[in-house]
């Protein structure tokens, strides 16, 4: 009886043990757009090619933005941009004409147009695009960090507006390109 009953009780510990044990599952960040304690949804991405510099690079836009914002095409190409919502854009350098390299881009006060950065950066919120109002801040430092992970970026930002203030954001998901150079 001792033997079944230490037993038994080997096999209870053995149980919580390895009930006690979960999976610690990585939990992904929502995309979205952060300023100011405010948190803003984001829903979609684009990635206009604007052409090549001629100090080497390829010259893109790149406008994550709500699912209020709506793009009207006209043969393949923007036509315009309208609706109601929130929206970041950058310009930058890549390597690649069609696509963004992985990697850290920079912000360059100094445009001096090298690859991985970029330039006259700026965030709005609650803007109706049509009548180009809403609340504009102009970005003035700060890091973009670009990963793939199969058709999808992992887009993360890190900036600071004229006020100082931290602007971040988290974007996984498909950009849909145009060429417009």
């Amino acid at each position: 009886m001792y033997n079944f009953t230490k037993s038994l009780c080997c096999v209870f510990m053995l149980v919580l043990v390895f009930a006690g044990c979960k999976d610690d599952k990585e939990i992904e960040p929502k995309n979205a757009l952060m300023h100011d304690g405010r948190e803003f949804e984001i829903s979609k991405g684009l990635l206009v090619h604007l052409g090549e510099y001629p100090e080497g690079g390829s010259g893109q836009v790149l406008f994550l933005s709500s699912e209020g914002v709506k793009i009207q095409e006209s043969g393949g190409h923007i036509d315009s941009i309208y609706g109601v919502g929130h929206a970041i854009y950058f310009r930058l350098v890549s390597a690649s004409a069609n696509a963004l390299d992985e990697g850290e881009y920079t912000f360059d006060n100094d445009f001096t147009i090298e690859v991985r950065t970029f330039f006259e950066p700026y965030v709005v919120f609650n803007s109706n695009f049509a009548a180009e109002d809403g609340e504009y801040y102009e970005l003035y430092e700060g890091k973009l960090t670009v990963k793939k992970d199969g058709p999808n970026y992992i887009l993360d930002v890190d900036c600071i507006e004229r006020n100082g203030k931290h602007v971040t954001a988290h974007y996984k998901g498909p950009l849909t390109f145009y060429d417009e150079k």
